[in-house]
């Protein structure tokens, strides 16, 4: 496609940023983050937004300078291609590595919770597929499916959580104020930095962009955003369920759902909620697996991203099946390694910034020295 029909507003990417965010923190990551932080977990979580809009203020500052042009291909003016190009494959098996990551939690999810007797592959291979053919659409198109999404999203989780409501401890609300712990307030926002973090994968799409100036305001407002409602579903959680049963349920968030009653012909509404809460999973999902086959496509300098969809999504499937055993050694990887992984790749643009910076400071001074002498 070419790069002139692909425009993504900003209002698009706002609401993208908060299902993007939203999707896999409250489905996946809720019960990890009280584990970690208990009743400071709305402290971790906010440090943690603005972690990440600082870290999103480097990305666009690194965007800006060229910004019609793909970070793959500029990133050699800054770096020398011998180290630029290892990056670049890093960031290429990175994204479809965290691809298949978050697809092998979903069919972890699907198996335990509705399918017990559907091997994982066959969960993987029909989802697989489908991510695949929406990547071949294209960033525009994936982007207005998430802006179309949103509010089906936001209506289905304020509708439980008003639902909920009657159900709650509220006691335990004066918790939040009173219980404080330095290190669970570290921990947890250890662990949830590098998920705001994500926010990285603008400088791979940040030339499909419309009014460029205005992405950092955009990233703010929807990190904003996104630290609302998860938060609202970690207090949620926490007053229905405690933080001690919460943080040992493998899907809190389900349970929390199955609470929901409306008179006696609906008897719960967790499938209904969470075929909504799971698209927003497979958008996750593709915008991931899109960049990194268009990182492998400027890196083999093909004009088209398209052919190399099914192949790669196959790839995908094959790592989310064969990564882990079970779900828990999945957890265990999340818990252990990914964080720190991820403040790696997230530090790879800024050592990119700081060299860019310092060329063009040295372009600058010997310029001024010229004009001297003339």
């Amino acid at each position: 496609m070419p790069l002139q029909t692909e425009k993504i507003s900003q209002n698009q990417l706002i609401l993208f940023i908060i299902l993007f965010s939203f999707s896999t923190q409250v489905g996946f990551g809720a019960s990890q983050l009280i584990y970690l932080s208990q009743y400071d977990s709305i402290i971790a979580l906010c440090i943690s937004g603005l972690a990440g809009i600082i870290l999103a203020f480097f990305f666009i500052k690194l965007a800006k300078r060229r910004p019609n042009e793909f970070y793959v291909n500029y990133g050699k003016e800054i770096l020398p291609s011998w180290i630029h190009i290892p990056f670049m494959v890093i960031f290429f098996v990175s994204f479809l590595q965290i691809s298949a990551l978050i697809l092998r939690e979903y069919e972890d999810f699907i198996v335990q919770t509705y399918l017990p007797r559907t091997p994982n592959w066959a969960v993987g291979f029909m989802f697989g597929l489908v991510i695949a053919v929406t990547a071949r659409l294209g960033f525009e198109n994936l982007f207005r499916i998430a802006q179309g999404l949103f509010y089906l999203c936001i209506l289905a989780n304020i509708g439980n959580l008003i639902l909920i409501g009657r159900e709650l401890q509220w006691n335990r609300l004066m918790a939040f104020i009173t219980n404080h712990s330095g290190h669970g307030i570290f921990v947890g926002s250890y662990s949830i930095i590098p998920f705001f973090g994500e926010a990285m994968i603008l400088l791979f799409i940040f030339p499909y962009l419309s009014q460029k100036h205005k992405t950092l305001k955009s990233i703010i407002s929807g990190t904003i955003f996104s630290v609302l409602f998860i938060g609202v579903n970690i207090v949620w959680l926490i007053l229905l369920f405690g933080p001690n049963l919460t943080s040992h349920l493998t899907y809190p968030m389900l349970e929390m759902i199955r609470y929901v009653r409306i008179a006696d012909f609906i008897q719960n509404l967790d499938h209904l909620i969470i075929s909504i809460w799971a698209t927003t999973v497979f958008i996750k999902i593709t915008v991931f697996f899109t960049t990194a086959v268009q990182i492998l496509t400027h890196l083999l300098r093909l004009k088209d991203y398209r052919p190399l969809t099914f192949s790669l999504a196959a790839v995908m499937v094959a790592l989310s099946v064969s990564m882990a055993s079970g779900s828990a050694e999945v957890t265990s990887f999340y818990n252990q390694s990914w964080a720190t992984f991820s403040y790696f790749l997230q530090g790879i643009p800024i050592l990119y910034l700081l060299i860019d910076t310092v060329k063009q400071s040295k372009k600058s001074r010997s310029s001024k020295k010229l004009k001297t002498n003339e």
